[in-house]
């Protein structure tokens, strides 16, 4: 008797899961539509009703309000580096030659380090943070000649501001892969348990034939899918050992 082999569902990564119960979805029209038992009608209709409310959960997932604020405000303190380097070097072509003086070494503060708005949002915190150090840190006599404390402050605020939409960004996103994501998938992994039970009962009950074309290819998914699961386990092991 043809029965569906054990895949624990649990053990795939997010991505896995939902393609595999997806395809698993595809293969209930190769259940038998005329005379369907009404048990088996009930677990497909379930099956289907959960698995879209974990489709629509990974969907929104996806879709993080916090990014429009991150978005914004890297746009700001973007525009903040750019407005007070263009102003700091404008400052060294000043015609008392104290203030010249002042504004090129403060220039070449921005040079160390070099333009940070074209490099990953992480990294470019990383460099305004050094740079926020050597600003503050200039001679204060000479941030007053050059009236910089202001552009210092701006550029500061922006940066605080990118940094709090960026921590917000990421809250919602762990908030939502533990909260509804893995609520719709344990709901989406319960329902594909009892489609399999239900089917392997009927094949027990009422013969194999009507079902072996959704117990063959789903079986096949299944081998495909521990063959991965096994290659990468055995992947991870080797990298452990030549780690060692």
């Amino acid at each position: 008797m043809k029965k569906i082999v054990t895949l624990n569902v649990k053990q795939l990564r997010t991505e896995e899961c939902f393609g595999y119960l997806k395809l698993v979805l595809a293969e209930t029209e190769n259940l038998p539509e005329e005379e369907t038992p009404s048990i088996l009608t009930t677990s497909v209709n379930t099956y289907t009703d959960k698995f879209n409310g974990y489709d629509t959960a990974l969907k929104a997932s996806a879709v993080n309000p916090a990014t429009v604020s991150v978005t914004a405000t890297d746009a700001g303190r973007d525009d903040a580096w750019r407005g007070t380097n263009a102003y700091v070097k404008a400052m060294c072509n000043h015609p008392t030659a104290d203030v010249a003086s002042a504004a090129a070494e403060a220039k070449s503060l921005f040079d160390k380090y070099g333009d940070p708005t074209s490099l990953a949002q992480t990294e470019e915190s990383g460099v305004l943070h050094n740079l926020l150090q050597d600003l503050e840190a200039f001679d204060a006599s000479k941030r007053t000649l050059l009236n910089l404390d202001v552009w210092i402050a701006d550029l500061k605020a922006k940066e605080e501001a990118f940094l709090a939409a960026a921590a917000e960004r990421t809250e919602a996103d762990a908030a939502r892969q533990v909260g509804i994501v893995k609520e719709t998938r344990t709901a989406a992994e319960a329902a594909y348990r009892s489609l399999v039970d239900t089917v392997n009962a009927l094949a027990m009950i009422n013969g194999d034939a009507a079902y072996a074309t959704f117990i063959d290819h789903v079986n096949a998914m299944i081998e495909r899918q521990k063959a991965i699961s096994k290659a990468r386990s055995t992947r991870a092991k080797k990298e452990d050992e030549f780690a060692e």
